[in-house]
């Protein structure tokens, strides 16, 4: 199992400047990079207010030099909203700055504003989506590209330079419903489990994952991981003390938004739902037995942590990563590999499906 950790909660409290909030995450993610962990991912969203999510390419171009070995993965990537030209262009450049570490994850996206901002429905996302993965491809073949379809036209266009993995960077779809966990096992390269989804729920869908993969003659599972809430203490009821101002943040914003969808899993989103059934939480004990159950019995090899439970100043977030780190990852993750596990290594490297 590898184990990342996601930038969404260092965006927090917001009574700071951007400008603070941004080098304050820089600097610990920087300490960080030197404990182990696989990656740190960044999320997507617009128009947010009053929450904050900085966007995802300035950032890890930004990180790149601060972050050795780990991966840095977009995660995740709301596809529908881009023009794929734009994003074929920024994914190889930003791949070449940060020497083939990129993880490229992507899903549908859910949030009517968004949406509307570039004239598309919900009804829109899932074929948009698709669409958009095979211009990346095409595209990213370095050859001329002619190509006319629902959503996305290019006339006799072939990009400067291809990607620093070859054929490409990982693809990885976010999921939280069979037709999303389908479509990743028929056309990604790995697929990441939604963080309000149960632990119950991941499992089904690791099932129908595996096999879809197998249905459709592809060898091998990918990257088979899940976001998972981490809340850490000296106990299970410390560590929900810790994490409950963010915890209600978090479903007030889910809620807000309009997250659950009739097509999705039941989603996660109520302080009445234990955190057993869909967190790791507890002592480092405790979330190191929920790991390895997940390891061992859903058969996951990556969890990205949403860490609810995180101090506030730059040096305590460090020494708690830290902590984390020496207390939980190292007893259940396998050590990184310069370059990122699962990344091709330069180019003519061997190529992913």
């Amino acid at each position: 199992m590898r184990i990342g950790f996601h930038l969404t909660p260092f965006w927090s409290p917001t009574d700071r400047t951007p400008t603070q909030i941004l080098d304050e995450a820089i600097e610990v993610v920087s300490a960080a990079s030197r404990m182990g962990y696989a990656w740190v991912s960044i999320g997507h969203h617009w128009l947010s207010h009053p929450t904050i999510w900085p966007q995802p390419f300035p950032v890890l171009a930004r990180l790149a030099p601060e972050t050795g070995a780990m991966q840095l993965k977009t995660s995740v990537l709301l596809l529908p909203l881009l023009n794929p030209v734009d994003v074929a262009e920024n994914v190889a450049t930003l791949d070449h700055l940060c020497h083939g570490r990129l993880v490229l994850g992507v899903a549908v996206g859910y949030r009517e504003k968004e949406l509307a901002a570039v004239g598309l429905t919900r009804k829109d996302r899932g074929a948009k989506l698709e669409e958009a993965i095979h211009v990346l491809k095409l595209l990213w073949s370095g050859e001329e590209v002619t190509y006319e379809g629902r959503y996305v036209r290019v006339e006799q266009g072939r990009m400067g330079f291809t990607p620093y993995q070859q054929p490409h960077p990982p693809i990885e779809l976010g999921a939280q419903s069979d037709a999303a966990t389908k479509r990743a096992a028929r056309i990604a390269d790995g697929v990441f489990f939604g963080p309000q989804t149960s632990w119950d729920t991941v499992a089904r869908l690791a099932a129908l994952y595996r096999a879809e993969r197998q249905a459709r003659g592809r060898p091998g599972l990918g990257v088979l991981g899940a976001s998972r809430s981490l809340m850490v203490g000296k106990s299970k009821e410390d560590a929900v003390a810790r994490a409950s101002a963010y915890l209600e943040k978090t479903f007030t914003m889910y809620k807000t938004w309009e997250m659950q969808e009739l097509s999705m899993a039941p989603l996660q989103l109520d302080s009445d739902i234990p955190l057993d059934s869909w967190a790791v939480h507890g002592s480092p004990a405790d979330c190191v037995e929920t790991l390895l159950r997940a390891r061992d019995e859903i058969g996951l090899n990556g969890i990205g942590f949403t860490i609810y439970s995180l101090p506030r100043s730059p040096q305590e977030r460090i020494e708690y990563l830290q902590m984390i780190a020496e207390e939980i990852v190292a007893k259940v993750a396998t050590p990184p590999t310069a370059g990122g596990s699962g990344s091709a290594e330069g180019r003519g490297a061997p190529g992913r499906e």
